[in-house]
């Protein structure tokens, strides 16, 4: 019996390893959804996570989901892997790392907290640093290091 061949595609190998590398680091990283259900005495859509915290949500920020009934926000599923939210019988999806920042107003407020506002004193700073030429340009030796497996 003949071995069946086997079409060896390095660019297809290398992207499929890159996709698989950045999912794993995703799913360790961002939040992942175990359970969700609709909580209709509060009105509120409630998230359970893999770390442990919980959070609710208001259905009317989500669009397609303003004005639904109870029995329809009841249907909400945890997509396989954790990062979404579905409701099958309104075709509605949403994202829970989406949700959370927007709930936290992480857009705002955040930068802030990770040192990437930009104020008067950044802005000064960086005025000086371009009249004494800018950024050091990168070598080709360090231009090396940093390429991705596509090129």
């Amino acid at each position: 019996m003949a071995k069946p061949l086997r079409f060896i595609d390095s660019g297809f190998e290398l992207e499929y390893e890159a996709a698989t590398r950045e999912g794993r680091d995703a799913d360790r990283v961002e939040p992942r959804a175990v359970s969700a259900a609709y909580d209709a005495p509060r009105g509120q859509v409630v998230v359970e996570l893999r770390s442990g915290f919980a959070f609710g949500f208001s259905p009317r920020h989500v669009h397609g989901l303003e004005r639904a009934s109870a029995k329809q926000l009841a249907a909400v599923r945890v997509s396989p892997s954790g990062d979404g939210l579905l409701w099958d019988n309104l075709d509605v999806q949403a994202s829970v790392t989406g949700l959370i920042a927007e709930s936290l107003n992480l857009r705002e407020w955040a930068p802030r907290f990770m040192g990437q506002a930009r104020t008067a004193a950044k802005a000064r700073a960086a005025r000086l640093n371009g009249r004494k030429g800018g950024r050091p340009r990168k070598t080709a030796k360090a231009r090396s290091k940093t390429k991705t497996p596509r090129g």
